[in-house]
């Protein structure tokens, strides 16, 4: 049965869809706060006596995956931002379905603080990689997934959006999860290369929105 897009105003007792999408995009900015600020938390020293300069320098040493781990996922949670926040730029109406799909892209999200834990504390391990990545490759297909859902047909979007940018934006948001994916039988055999195209993923699409800042 196909859903029928809530309306602006379109008739008495109608919801109001702006401030609907102003709720959805609103919380959805809270959730990945939070999931920031968990990121940070993660980032603490053992409960230990540290008696000098040196044995703290070992201690955070020893601390360097956690760190590693932090960064990407702080870049990860960064650029999905940008990117929720440029597609919904784009999105004039919702329905449930839209609703489900930004909650499926914030369950990504939730657990990243978790998947980052793992990846931190394990750095060396190809299942902590293949988790992290997995993890990553679901948000990103997430949020493609409700891209292609409020742009189907001109579902949720203006009838007048350029049908080019749309095919753009598209391929665009499945980059990165299809490399986080790719990156997942390369866990076991190389893991230096694993960290390395999960660097050129982030680095790739800074540079793209750097170059691009606002498709028209």
């Amino acid at each position: 049965m196909k859903m029928k897009p809530l309306e602006k105003h379109d008739a008495p007792g109608k919801p109001d869809t702006h401030m609907g999408l102003e709720r959805l995009v609103f919380f959805s900015d809270a959730v990945m706060a939070i999931a920031i600020t968990l990121l940070a938390i993660e980032l603490k020293l053992p409960e230990i006596e540290i008696a000098d300069s040196g044995q703290l320098a070992h201690q955070l040493l020893e601390m360097s995956g956690r760190f590693i781990g932090f960064l990407i996922s702080f870049g990860v949670i960064g650029l999905y931002w940008v990117a929720h926040h440029w597609l919904f730029s784009y999105i004039r109406r919702y329905d449930v379905a839209l609703l489900w799909l930004n909650l499926l892209f914030l369950l990504g999200i939730t657990f990243l603080p978790f998947a980052t834990g793992i990846l931190g504390s394990h750095l060396v391990l190809s299942l902590a990689r293949t988790v992290y990545a997995s993890t990553v490759a679901l948000i990103g297909l997430s949020s493609t997934a409700l891209w292609v859902y409020a742009t189907w047909n001109r579902r949720l979007v203006d009838r007048e959006l350029d049908a080019r940018l749309i095919k753009r934006l598209t391929i665009r948001s499945l980059i990165p999860p299809l490399l986080f994916l790719l990156s997942i039988p390369l866990a076991r055999l190389a893991p230096g290369l694993t960290l390395l195209l999960w660097s050129l993923t982030a680095f790739a699409s800074i540079l793209t929105r750097v170059r691009t800042p606002r498709d028209s």
